[in-house]
């Protein structure tokens, strides 16, 4: 039976959640410059209290919505592991990563941070250390577990974790930014298994197909 506490903690789960769907619509249609706490409350209706209660300033709701994207890009980093089959792993973790990147709101929050962080320094590195930095401290810790199991013979993991995630991201990530492009499944596919073939010859020879 739902108490009280449990009743009020879902309901502000709840607007919180409906909040930051409001303010990923407004900012990634106004950019971080243009938009405005009131035009969140436009979208959610309600108090000035309310918003500011669950964020206390701009900075802190764009804050949440780098996280609540960067939070989808780690969970494509965190798929079940095959019995020793790092490939499959990594392909696995590849397509999720690029499938996220590339998604409606990947683009667009990775648009508004290009145009945004040279006239908000601190925010830029909010994003970083939330979305990127993020994706890649879990994937070094990754490679790190397989480099001491003898897997992968990586003399730096993080550096590692970023050239592959850099191999992942190849000319498909900035083509789809620039609208060159638009990326298929069969692309996004192909980008990431020639990439883990690419890494696995480097960093396991004994696995390379090549």
């Amino acid at each position: 039976m739902e108490t009280a506490l449990d009743g009020h903690a879902r309901r502000q789960a709840d607007k919180r959640a409906e909040i930051l769907a409001a303010a990923t619509e407004v900012f990634f249609d106004e950019g971080y410059g243009r938009a405005t706490m009131d035009q969140v409350l436009a979208k959610i209706g309600g108090s000035k209290r309310t918003l500011y209660n669950h964020f206390r300033s701009k900075e802190d709701l764009f804050a949440a919505i780098v996280t609540n994207v960067s939070d989808r890009v780690l969970a494509a980093l965190r798929p079940p592991l095959y019995a020793g089959d790092i490939r499959e792993t990594l392909v696995t973790m590849g397509v999720g990563y690029l499938s996220v990147l590339l998604s409606p709101d990947g683009l667009a929050l990775y648009r508004a941070m290009v145009s945004e962080a040279p006239h908000f320094p601190e925010l830029a590195q909010t994003f970083f250390a939330n979305g990127p930095g993020r994706a890649s401290s879990h994937l070094s810790d990754f490679f790190r577990e397989q480099k001491m199991q003898g897997v992968l013979k990586v003399d730096d993991p993080r550096l590692a974790a970023e050239q592959f995630l850099g191999m992942v991201r190849g000319d498909v990530h900035l083509m789809t930014v620039l609208s060159i492009r638009k990326p298929t499944k069969g692309l996004i596919s192909k980008t990431v298994g020639q990439a883990v073939e690419t890494f696995l010859c480097g960093a396991a020879p004994d696995l390379c197909n090549g």
